[in-house]
């Protein structure tokens, strides 16, 4: 009779061969690289199993999560995404796009930060084709003897809700005399939960053990089943009946208006102007969103929720600016009268031409501000 193998031998065994199993598995993955498993950023967003509107968080290596901010980039670092990114982009040494910077602003120096989203942050257009880099150009061409600084805050996806919070954790650090803030094109699209509620939720708070895990296609594949099980639980599934009259706003209109509202009141504690930008162009509908789930809701039958009205950003941004007492600059109107001049890589973001064309009338706006003619009056003296 042969010898029994000793336990301690056996589960030796096992464990090598589901380390085999598994280690199999993940090359397999790997070199197929299905795209069917997890999509974290669709979870994220709240969409069920799927990315509604193709609204994408890159969920790799060039960003880390945080609880208020949601996402950041990780600085130092070039992003080279191919189908992402059409032109390399650099990253700061504090995680932002542009020339590396300090939080403590020179003695005599004018700083202007730009808050916004894939617009501000200059999506497929090169580092000096963005506009915060070609009001930075203009100022130094304009008034050579002056201390002048802009620094480029926007990031790819954000919300006024995000912008809002990066503005309250670092802007008395970097105590600007002008914030020009342009956010809405995200705050209207669709979800489960709205910021606030990811916020509440703790959606974004780091986890060390999931966000290494999260880069296994096992992993992946694994956890794309449990989020499919939860979301069965709940009733719903890849029909849009089953989840249509459960979505909302990711910012909702009046949410919008107090975060705008919360970064002017941070600029009167810290004495900055505001500047607003309706984040618009002419060949996109008044409310895109709103405008797809119309679509759908026809194809489907699936009913649009009441908290749905159409989406004004001009309208809004009007009404924000009139409350505040802040100058808006409408993009929309500004290209519109550009002529047909091509200034637009896609119906939501400019080109290099266009990006030119917004710090034309950002130091337009500049040179009827009294802060700025205040100092640039006495900054050669």
């Amino acid at each position: 009779m042969a010898a029994r193998i000793p336990r301690s031998r056996q589960a030796l065994y096992a464990a090598v061969a589901v380390l085999i199993f598994f280690a199999s598995a993940e090359l397999i993955l790997r070199v197929r690289d299905f795209g069917f498993y997890y999509n974290y950023s669709a979870d994220i967003l709240g969409m069920p199993l799927l990315d509604l509107f193709r609204f994408r968080r890159i969920a790799n290596n060039t960003v880390e999560f945080d609880r208020e901010l949601f996402w950041k980039f990780k600085p130092n670092q070039t992003l080279e995404a191919r189908g992402v990114y059409l032109k390399p982009v650099r990253i700061n040494n504090l995680g932002f796009r542009g020339p590396d910077f300090q939080m403590p602003k020179r003695p005599g120096c004018f700083r202007i930060i730009c808050l916004g989203d894939s617009v501000t942050f200059g999506w497929s257009v090169g580092e000096d084709e963005t506009y915060p880099a070609q009001l930075q150009a203009r100022l130094k061409r304009n008034f050579p003897g002056c201390d002048t600084e802009v620094i480029n805050l926007g990031v790819t996806g954000y919300s006024s809700f995000q912008g809002k919070n990066l503005f309250l954790k670092i802007g008395q650090k970097l105590n600007p005399d002008l914030v020009i803030t342009g956010f809405g094109a995200n705050d209207r699209y669709p979800a489960l939960l709205s910021d606030q509620e990811h916020l509440s939720a703790g959606t974004w708070q780091p986890n060390p053990i999931e966000l290494a895990l999260r880069h296994s296609q096992v992993y992946k594949l694994v956890k794309s089943g449990v989020v499919y099980a939860r979301r069965r639980r709940r009733g719903l599934s890849l029909d849009p009946k089953s989840f249509f009259p459960g979505l909302k706003r990711k910012v909702s209109e009046q949410q919008y208006l107090a975060n705008l509202k919360a970064i002017k009141d941070e600029c009167g504690k810290i004495g900055c102007g505001m500047i607003l930008l309706n984040d618009d162009f002419p060949g996109l509908e008044t409310d895109p969103a709103l405008a797809a789930m119309r679509e759908i809701s026809a194809r489907t039958g699936a009913q649009i929720p009441a908290p749905f009205q159409e989406w004004d950003m001009l309208k809004l941004n009007r009404q924000a600016a009139s409350k505040l007492g802040a100058p808006l600059l409408d993009l929309r109107e500004i290209f519109r009268e550009a002529g047909p001049a091509p200034l637009m890589v896609d119906k939501g973001h400019p080109n290099g031409p266009g990006h030119r064309t917004i710090a034309e009338k950002i130091a337009q706006q500049l040179s009827a501000l009294d802060s700025f003619q205040q100092f640039a009056q006495n900054c050669g003296k």
